[in-house]
This record gives C-alpha cells, sequence and structure tokens, in this order.
C-alpha cells in the first residue's frame, strides 16, 4: 500500500473533519443561546454516551478485523460478520435503553425517554453502512467517507438550528440525529453502487451466515479491548452519567470546552489515526515477528512511524504553550461572557495538554493494534482492566476535589500510561528506540516555543487584562506573529525525511488513485 495514499487520505480527513467540525463549532456557539446548559449536558453527555458506547462497541472491533489484508475468498466470511453484529448491537441497545431511562438520574426534561430510544436506534441502524465502507476503504477510496460524514454532519446541523429557533427542548437535537444516520446509510449504499466493479460483486455474494472461528475469535478479543478503552476515552461521561458528582448544568459547561478541544482530538487525530491503521495493517502481516515481515516495509513502517509521531508532538507543544494564554478569550468570542466567566477558561487550559498526549497515544496505539497477534491482544487486555478500575476511581476522586477539572486530570494519566505500553511495545519491534527518539522536539524548537509562549503569556496579563476590544485584538496580533516565527523555526529545524513527510500532507500535491 502506497504511504503517500495514506498520507492524502489522513490529510483530507483531517482538513474536511475540521471544516465539518468548525461548522458544528459555530452552529453550537449559536446553540448556546438559544437552549440552556441543562439541554446541552443532557445531550452531549447523557445522550451521546448511549449512542457512542452501541456504536462503538458493536463498530470498531468489526472495522479492526475487515479491514486488515483479507484473500477475495474471505469476503463472504466477513461480511456475514457484520451482518451477525447487528442483532448484537440491537439487543446492546436495548439494555442500555433501559438503564439510561429506568434506573440513572432523570433529568427533568420533556422527551428524555424518547430522545434515549431514538439515539440507540440511530446507532443500531448505522450499522447497516458498515458493508458499504469496508469495501471502499479496502479499494482505497479514501475520500468517500468524507464525503458521506460532510453531507450527514452538516445537514444535522442545520436541523439542529432551524429546530432550535421553535424549541429549546431536546427535540431538535433528536431529529437532528435522525436525519444524520439516514442520510449515513443510504449515501453509503449510493456511492458503493457507484463504485463497485463487476469483479467485486462476490463481495456481497453471501449464500449463508458463515463467520470462520478464526474471524470470530479475533473480533472478540478485539471488543474486549473496545470496552477497557471506551471506559479509559469517555471514563469522565460514565463517571457523570453514573455517579452525578456534577449538575447537568456543569455537565453543559464541561461538554461545550470538551467539544471545542475535540475539533483537534477527535477529527484531525482520529482521522490520522484510522488512516495509519490501515496503513500498517496493511504493509505488516498481524502476529508475524520483525524479522519476517518484509524489509523494505518494516523500513517505511518505521519512518513513517516516528514522522508521525513527531508532528503531533510538536503540534501539542504548540497547542499547549498558546492555550495558557488564549483560552479565556476564545471562550468569551466563542460563548460571550457567561462562558468566559465560568469555570471554562481553567477548563480549557488544561485541555491543551490533554491535546498533546492524544496526539501521541493515538500515534503509537495504531501502530501497537495493527501489528500485534491476538495473543498480544489479550494480554493488553488483562493490563488494560486494573488502569480502567483505577482511573474510574480517581476520576470520581479527583471530580469531587476539584470539579470538572478532575476529570481532565485523570484522562491525562490515563493516557500517560497507555502511551507507556504501547511505546514500550513499539521499541521491542523495532529493536531500539530511534523511531520513538524522532518525537522529542531539538532544543532550537523548544526554545522559540518557549520564548513565544511567555511572550504570549504576557501580552495576556497586560493586554487582555483591559477588557477592551483594542487589548484583546493587541493580544490577537501578537499571539499570531509569535505562532508565525514558531512556525518557521520549526521547519528551518526539520531534516529532509520530516519535510518530506509534511508534505505528503498535503491533499493538493499528492497524487493517489482516483476516485
Amino acid at each position: 500500500m502506497d504511504a503517500s495514499l495514506v498520507a492524502r487520505g489522513a490529510s483530507s480527513k483531517a482538513l474536511s473533519q475540521v471544516f465539518l467540525k468548525l461548522v458544528s463549532f459555530l452552529a453550537n456557539g449559536y446553540l448556546i443561546r438559544l437552549v440552556s446548559n441543562e439541554v446541552l449536558g443532557v445531550v452531549y453527555i447523557r445522550l451521546t454516551l448511549l449512542y457512542a458506547t452501541i456504536q462503538i462497541l458493536s463498530r470498531e472491533p468489526l472495522r479492526k478485523v475487515c479491514l486488515a489484508k483479507h484473500t477475495p475468498e474471505q469476503w463472504p466470511q466477513l461480511l456475514s460478520l457484520i451482518w451477525v453484529s447487528i442483532p448484537f448491537s440491537a439487543a446492546l441497545g436495548l439494555c442500555l435503553t433501559l438503564l439510561w431511562t429506568q434506573l440513572l438520574e432523570t433529568p427533568d426534561l420533556p422527551h428524555y425517554s424518547v430522545g434515549c430510544a431514538v439515539f440507540a436506534v440511530c446507532a443500531v441502524l448505522e450499522l447497516f453502512a458498515e458493508p458499504p465502507h469496508v469495501y471502499l476503504l479496502n479499494k482505497h477510496f479514501i475520500r468517500s467517507p468524507i464525503i458521506v460524514e460532510a453531507v450527514a454532519n452538516i445537514s444535522q446541523t442545520l436541523i439542529n438550528v432551524c429546530l432550535a429557533h421553535y424549541s429549546s427542548s431536546l427535540l431538535p437535537f433528536i431529529f437532528g440525529s435522525v436525519t444524520y444516520s439516514v442520510l449515513y446509510v443510504v449515501i453509503y449504499w449510493v456511492i458503493y453502487n457507484l463504485k463497485k466493479s463487476k469483479e467485486d460483486q462476490m463481495f456481497f455474494e453471501v449464500q449463508k451466515i458463515s463467520v470462520s472461528p478464526e474471524h470470530a475469535s479475533l473480533t472478540i478479543s478485539f471488543l474486549k479491548q473496545t470496552v477497557l478503552k471506551q471506559v479509559l476515552t469517555m471514563g469522565e461521561d460514565y463517571v457523570m452519567t453514573f455517579f452525578s458528582v456534577v449538575s447537568f448544568a456543569q455537565q453543559g459547561v464541561f461538554s461545550t470546552v470538551s467539544r471545542l478541544a475535540s475539533i483537534v482530538i477527535r477529527v484531525g487525530f482520529k482521522h490520522v489515526e484510522d488512516s495509519y491503521y490501515l496503513f500498517f495493517a496493511q504493509m505488516l502481516r498481524r502476529g508475524l515477528p520483525p524479522d519476517q515481515q518484509g524489509r523494505d516495509a518494516l523500513k517505511t513502517c518505521k519512518e513513517t512511524l516516528g514522522n508521525l509521531m513527531r508532528f503531533n508532538a510538536l503540534f501539542g507543544l504548540v497547542v499547549t504553550v498558546y492555550g495558557l494564554s488564549y483560552a479565556r478569550l476564545a471562550l468569551l468570542i466563542y460563548g460571550g461572557k457567561n462562558l468566559a466567566d465560568s469555570d471554562g477558561p481553567l477548563l480549557l487550559q488544561w485541555h491543551c495538554p490533554y491535546i498533546a498526549v492524544c496526539g501521541i497515544n493515538g500515534v503509537s496505539e495504531c501502530f501497537y493494534f495493527a501489528t500485534m497477534s491476538q495473543m498480544e491482544v489479550e494480554s493488553y487486555n488483562l493490563k488494560l482492566l486494573p488502569f480502567s478500575a483505577c482511573f474510574l476511581i480517581l476520576s470520581v476522586v479527583l471530580s469531587y476535589l476539584f470539579g470538572t477539572v478532575g476529570f481532565v486530570l485523570a484522562n491525562i494519566g490515563n493516557m500517560a500510561i497507555r502511551i507507556f505500553f504501547s511505546l514500550r511495545y513499539t521499541a521491542q519491534y523495532f529493536g531500539g528506540t530511534e523511531a520513538l527518539y524522532r518525537a522529542v522536539p531539538n532544543i532550537p524548537q523548544l526554545m522559540i516555543v518557549g520564548v513565544c509562549g511567555a511572550t504570549a503569556l504576557l501580552s495576556k496579563l497586560v493586554l487582555e487584562s483591559t477588557n477592551s476590544p483594542l487589548g484583546y485584538l493587541c493580544h490577537i496580533v501578537i499571539g499570531g506573529l509569535s505562532l508565525v516565527l514558531v512556525l518557521l523555526t520549526v521547519w528551518e529545524c526539520e531534516d529532509v525525511s520530516f519535510k518530506t513527510f509534511l508534505k505528503s500532507l498535503n491533499p493538493i500535491k499528492v497524487r493517489t488513485k482516483s476516485e
């Protein structure tokens, strides 16, 4: 598989998703002025957690199995695996919906039970798009998921905003969720029918449901792993939902700030991770030791992983330094004075180092999961189990001590532990730490980031404290100029390999398979 193809796919996904999240970001900034923080907390924490739990547990193990390298004769077995997952998803959705509506604390909002049922049905419905999704990605039609998510996301956002003018309840978000899921499934099947070839018709020729023991066993292993990873990834949402440590209104502020940070965490990093998981999974054979892999493939993967980790590390460093100086101003522009004068700025400041560790963790784990054997997957699951329990306990304790900031602190600790395990595996796999050291910025880069960060912090203390439009404008200009200086210095201090990698991320310059 061509690395430039994956680079273009990753960059195209990241750019398109940044655009989509920017649209969603602006719409949410508008919605803050139309609906209460309590409604936002219920939608973005309680209902979204229900939807995400069903979707991720049903879909992620399948994708890890189906997106590896397979022969054409194995396609019917993979398709059978996908169809079998739908009844599992429906049963899971029913159980969780009953739990959400009957056992958990119920918010004093109309249509809550209807919202739970609809969000659960939508998560199950989207599984019907998995066959064309798997087919299109295995055929390297990287742009197809981008088109689907673009149309579905923009339509959902428009529905939310338009209906919020007439109702400040949960109804706009319920109709928006239905719109997204229906369009998601329909568009995927339309694109598949436009892209499919006669030779690939056998992909959907399933005479009877027949799942191979190997695929079933691997899927179960990934399911165990996904459960633990889901707890670690959205642990704060589970704690808020099951322990009620903060009010729904506080959850609304937390969700607003988290969604602002997720423009990077769950958009850029997530899609880069997905694209390079596909790259590593198809370049290297799962479970085979390095000395039995192709030498060129091993060298390419090692160099790609090192450059990818370096890119994310530098990006996270810059975000952390500048986030300290511009968090409050960003929230003031986004959500107004009420959001800026709440716990929002402190939350956003702590989310910045969280973004940095998420970038490193995502890249290291995508290589880890793409190459380890089933036995190593099971071993990793056993290691995650005690850490998942410790993370939940830590989240509860820190949330009682520090409020919603405690959730961010617990997440940073969780990511640090996961990074340790995945980097140790990577060092053992490549027989050294050369790829890992690529993530460490050099001295000139650290110095320029430190100086420019201190300048931005001084600007915050002097100019932002004036609370005047002119002071805010001057603060933004100083930050923009210093950021340009940082980027120029980082570029000049890099080697040819990293510069070539960065150029490959440009979706315009890299030629790939035409869609």
